[in-house]
C-alpha cells in the first residue's frame, strides 16, 4: 500500500483511528508525514488522546494565534515526548486551519474513578462535569471482547486484599471513562463540522475493535482503524483482526 491508497480508502469514512505505541519513534515520523497528506486532501480535524479537555481553550488560543508557542507549552500538561512527537502534528493542524481536539477527560478524574469507582462522580464539582462523559454512558456501549481483555489485564495485576490497590472493576470503569470521553470528543466534532478526523491514541483503545472503535461505530460514525507497531512484535497475529490497516515499523 501507499499513503495514497490509505487516503483513497478514507474517502468512504468519517474518522481514522491511528493506534500507536507511544514510544515508537519511527511510527511518530510516519504519522507526521501522513497527517501532512491527510490535511492537504481533506477538510480535516486533528484529535489527540495526549491533550485533555480542560486544555481546549489554551489550544484554541494557540491555534488562532492569540498566544505564542512558548506560552502554549508552558500552560499545558505535557507528555514527555509531546514537543518531539505531537507538537509537529499540532503545528500542521494550525497551519492548515484544522480544528485541534483535546480528546481526553482530565486524568485526575479518571484516576478518581479508578480509586473509588462510579461513586467518585458524587465528589466532582459542577465545573468538572463539563469535561466528563455522563456516568450512565460509561457502560452504555460495552464490547464483550474488550471487557474480557480488560478483566484479564487488571485482574492479573491486582493483588487481592492489598490496601490501596484499585479493584479491577473500578479500573475498568476508568478505562471506559477514557474511551467514552474520547468518543464523545470525536463524534461531536464530526457531527458539528463534517470534517474528516484523524484521531491518535494508544492502540489498545482501537485495536481489535477496542473500546473507542466500538463506541464510535455504535454512535453511527464510519471508522477506519490503523494500527502501527514495530515489526516482529505480533508477527504471528491475524492482522485482519487487529485493524483495517497495519503498518509495521522497523523498531524503536
Amino acid at each position: 500500500m501507499t499513503w495514497q491508497d490509505l487516503l483513497k480508502e478514507m474517502e468512504n469514512f468519517d474518522v481514522m483511528l491511528w493506534g500507536e505505541e507511544h514510544d515508537d519513534g519511527i511510527g511518530h515520523i510516519a504519522q507526521i508525514e501522513f497527517f501532512k497528506k491527510f490535511s492537504d486532501k481533506f477538510p480535516s480535524a486533528l484529535s489527540l488522546e495526549m491533550l485533555e479537555k480542560d486544555q481546549q481553550m489554551l489550544v484554541n488560543e494557540y491555534s488562532s494565534g492569540y498566544i505564542p508557542e512558548k506560552q502554549f507549552l508552558e500552560g499545558i500538561r505535557l507528555w514527555k515526548n509531546f514537543q518531539t512527537d505531537y507538537l509537529p502534528l499540532v503545528k500542521i493542524a494550525k497551519e492548515s486551519y484544522s480544528p485541534i481536539i483535546c480528546a481526553n477527560p482530565p486524568r485526575r478524574y479518571v484516576n478518581a474513578i479508578a480509586r473509588k469507582g462510579i461513586i467518585a462522580y458524587m465528589d466532582f464539582g459542577n465545573e468538572a462535569h463539563y469535561f466528563l462523559p455522563e456516568a450512565y454512558t460509561l457502560g452504555l456501549y460495552q464490547s464483550e471482547t474488550y471487557l474480557a481483555k480488560l478483566r484479564s489485564m487488571f485482574q492479573s495485576s491486582h493483588t487481592s486484599g492489598a490496601k490501596g490497590i484499585p479493584s479491577p472493576e473500578s479500573m475498568i470503569l476508568a478505562q471506559y471513562m477514557w474511551d467514552q470521553g474520547m468518543a464523545e470528543s470525536v463524534s461531536r466534532e464530526s457531527f458539528r463540522s463534517g470534517r474528516k478526523i484523524l484521531h491518535i491514541n494508544g492502540r489498545f483503545h482501537s485495536d481489535e475493535e477496542g473500546g473507542l472503535t466500538f463506541r464510535l461505530r455504535k454512535m453511527g460514525l464510519k471508522v477506519l482503524v490503523v494500527s502501527v507497531f514495530p515489526e516482529g512484535k505480533e508477527e504471528n497475529a491475524n492482522f485482519s483482526k487487529i485493524a483495517d490497516f497495519v503498518i509495521l515499523t522497523n523498531g524503536r
